[in-house]
């Protein structure tokens, strides 16, 4: 019975291309196997044997692994001991900080799960696996050569079973099989806000910078690429209540790569920006970090130059909505610095900084409109020196301001089909005008936005039809406000999406390898 269960235990096979031990090719009818302790997929004969696993791996009963899983799991191979920590590990055991793998738990509850990231977590091991999914628990906390140049140096062209779990062990094997096998590759970062997912994908971008080449035109791109975070996490991320640095726009980056597994461009898709986060937020909240940035780090010249003085957050009803202008950690001057830095990196021109700083400034002086009724359904601006301040930066009369405002057009007729077209200026009441004002302030934004990942993409687009991909998803997290906005709403929906996948790609997997090998 248990031949024949093994006879018929077959994997589709576009799985895998070839066996991660011997090289060798599968044909349509070759047998595969998921090595029980590392997941990878091998052929029939370097996983031939079932041995059974030393007590510390917790698993019972004889299990088919890879030849090098079996090797290491008898003592033939010891576990790596450099500075990411292998060989304590081992020294410590299961019981003291848990499994590397979550498959590799006798029972797998809730309750056992929640247990063995507790260990772990608690001894500062933030990284577990479970199958080919990476699981990343934030300790809110700097731990000590996590991300070191050694750590990295250790974790470059290892396996996964030879060292803990970590993100650079993820970014190596997606970047060896990318050159290896000359195809796409695609990492999903998905997870509660707080929970790290920006910080992955950082620490995937310098994992990939730190293994490729080193030529002139590779380290451009290189130096855009990382560049470019800082950038958009000035005018894409804010303070909320649970993270300090919350990433508030979707965001997937494709970096492409020639034959010789160098980075030669890129490419940044943007979505749902939450620019309902510019006229609205729930308490001890920030809006966008480049507003708290510009006030506090605009040199005084270049003030003079744009023609305002005397920035205070404290000024600008759209930032005082909160009652938040600092974060703990963060120095919105120094931000300021690197986001400059990054615009020049960018190629963004002086004159077009200039630019971008006046519409920021526009947009806060937008908020400062308050509006009077003056006759039925009828407003006027009664802010004059917000009104004054914005028409200067806006470099337009201030008439034309308060007519944009407080009156709609209206057009009767169809261009075309009727044989007269009337258009009319329709006052608004005091509503109207404050609706038209906040969707300005927010299309504004929202369209600075897109011109600064279109400035990005011109910096590191590469026309390469053969050229590889790796592709990097980091959306921003689930998350439930007071108020939430469309925005919030898709991006929760997203999630549940992906958390299905992520069962689906995993959970169930394991429970049909099981059923498979007669496992219960």
């Amino acid at each position: 019975k248990e031949s024949t269960m093994d006879e018929d235990r077959l994997l589709a096979n576009d799985t895998s291309t070839t066996c991660r031990n011997c090289n060798s090719s599968f044909g349509i009818f070759n047998r595969k196997h998921h090595c029980r302790l590392c997941g990878y997929i091998f052929c029939d004969k370097c996983t031939a044997q079932k041995v059974v696993l030393p007590e510390i791996y917790g698993i019972i009963g004889p299990q088919r692994v890879c030849d090098p899983c079996a090797d290491r799991a008898n003592g033939k191979i010891p576990m790596s001991s450099g500075s990411s920590g292998g060989g304590e590990q081992k020294k410590r055991g299961v019981k003291d900080i848990g499994v590397d793998d979550l498959v590799m738990l006798s029972k797998v509850t809730e309750a056992e799960i929640h247990e063995n990231l507790k260990k772990r977590f608690n001894n500062d091991y933030i990284y577990t696996y479970i199958g080919h999914v990476l699981i990343s628990v934030n300790p809110f906390k700097m731990i000590q050569n996590l991300y070191s140049d050694r750590t990295l140096s250790d974790y470059k062209g290892k396996f996964p079973y030879e060292l803990p779990p970590h993100v650079f062990s993820l970014a190596d094997q997606m970047y060896k099989q990318m050159r290896n096998e000359g195809e796409n590759h695609c990492v999903i970062i998905s997870g509660e806000s707080g929970a790290g997912k920006t910080e992955a994908s950082k620490r995937i971008l310098q994992f990939i910078a730190a293994v490729s080449g080193s030529s002139p035109d590779v380290m451009r791109v290189k130096n855009v690429i990382l560049e470019s975070n800082p950038l958009l996490e000035s005018f894409g991320n804010a303070k909320t209540i649970r993270n300090n640095n919350s990433s508030r726009f979707g965001k997937y980056m494709e970096i492409q790569f020639n034959r010789s597994g160098d980075p030669e461009g890129g490419c940044i898709t943007n979505y749902l920006l939450e620019k309902s986060r510019i006229v609205t937020r729930s308490n001890d909240e920030r809006s966008f970090h480049v507003f708290y940035q510009i006030l506090q780090g605009l040199p005084a010249d270049t003030q003079r130059e744009i023609g305002v003085s005397g920035l205070n957050p404290k000024q600008f009803s759209y930032l005082t909505l909160s009652n938040c202008y600092e974060v703990s950690g963060i120095d919105d001057t120094e931000e300021f610095k690197d986001m400059q830095k990054a615009m020049s990196t960018m190629n963004i021109a002086k004159n077009q900084q200039l630019e971008v700083f006046r519409l920021l400034l526009s947009i806060l002086y937008l908020g400062n409109f308050t509006f009077a009724e003056s006759g039925a359904d009828q407003s006027t601006i009664n802010s004059k020196d917000a009104l004054n301040a914005f028409a200067k930066l806006f470099q337009v009369d201030t008439s034309l301001v308060e007519k944009a405002f407080c009156f709609r057009v209206m057009s009767t007729g169809t261009e075309g089909r009727s044989a007269r077209v009337s258009v009319y200026n329709v006052p608004q009441n005091v509503d109207g005008a404050m609706y038209s004002r906040d969707a300005m302030a927010k299309a504004l934004y929202s369209r600075l936005f897109d011109w600064i990942i279109s400035k990005v993409n011109e910096s590191m687009y590469v026309n390469d039809p053969e050229a590889c991909l790796i592709g990097v998803l980091d959306i921003y997290g689930f998350e439930i406000f007071e108020n939430n906005s469309f925005e919030q709403f898709c991006i929760n929906y997203v999630n549940e999406k992906l958390q299905q996948i992520f069962i689906q790609l995993t959970l169930k997997a394991e429970q049909e390898e099981y059923h498979a090998e007669g496992i219960k």
